[in-house]
């Protein structure tokens, strides 16, 4: 069943188009990988769902609700965002920062309940934050704050969580923790996860499916292995890979050539080191 649709969406903040008549289903309970090039729209793919920005053409529906007809308040009991970056400029501890999570299920002037803070505190535990719940944001670490946006949004309890680069801060103990939970999450709750990532061999491992942006449009979208081929990559990046199958999963596992490639030869002749 189709939780998100995306109908020939278009996109442009200035002259130059971003995104160009792209169209996308995404079922109830999916884990989809947004890969792409830096710029390649994907940032600005997870905003237009979010509704933070509209597209010129073409509509988003979420639940066959146009997300720009859906009040901001509901919408947020629906979707829940993890950014890139968050500024924090009032002292907040780590758990008064989760329990914003809880702010769309809240009455006007209502204050939180011992199951608000039951919510709260299984998003820390699933996320590895409760041994610092008191401790304020502004202290730890961006790998740490990274998880407690994810706690945040979980404590929202959505139906569809949108991730802008998820693991880009947190060492591979906790990028593995968190993709597990996330696929869990999708498997056992129900949960559509869309985490715009650069990491081919995550996206590849845990989800479902993959959507690769190149030049404001899908180059390809599928499983792992229809999405992730070697053309595919060189012609959306521009390098060369070795992609073969994980001798455990099966599934497709990238390997950079770099310098090393047959086709392009030494990236950097001997002696000809660039100056840093």
């Amino acid at each position: 069943m189709e939780i998100l649709k995306i109908e020939g969406v278009s996109f442009r903040y200035d002259a130059e188009w971003i995104l160009k008549d792209i169209s996308l289903t995404i079922g109830r309970g999916e884990l989809w990988g947004i890969l792409g090039p830096n710029g390649s729209g994907k940032t600005t793919l997870l905003n237009l769902i979010d509704g933070i920005i509209s597209p010129q053409k073409g509509a988003i529906k979420i639940e066959g609700i146009a997300v720009g007809k859906i009040q901001r308040r509901n919408l947020a009991k629906l979707i829940a965002v993890v950014p890139q970056e968050t500024a924090w400029i009032f002292p907040l501890t780590v758990e008064e920062v989760v329990l914003m999570g809880r702010t769309p299920h809240l009455g006007r002037c209502e204050f939180e309940s011992k199951q608000d803070f039951d919510v709260a505190r299984s998003a820390m535990e699933a996320t590895d934050v409760l041994g610092f719940s008191s401790r304020l944001i502004q202290s730890l670490s961006g790998g740490e704050r990274q998880r407690v946006l994810i706690a945040r949004a979980l404590a929202q309890q959505p139906k569809m969580l949108l991730l802008d680069e998820p693991t880009s801060s947190l060492d591979i103990a906790h990028q593995i923790r968190i993709f597990e939970l996330l696929r869990r999450l999708s498997e056992e709750s129900g949960l559509t996860v869309l985490a715009a990532t650069h990491d081919m061999n995550l996206a590849s491992l845990y989800c479902n499916r993959i959507a690769l942006l190149h030049k404001g449009d899908f180059y390809s979208n599928g499983t792992p292995e229809e999405a992730l081929t070697q053309k595919s990559i060189r012609d959306v990046y521009g390098v060369d890979t070795v992609v073969d199958r994980h001798p455990l999963t099966g599934l497709p596992r990238i390997s950079l050539l770099g310098g090393h490639s047959p086709k392009r030869g030494s990236r950097w002749k001997s002696g000809a080191a660039p100056h840093l």
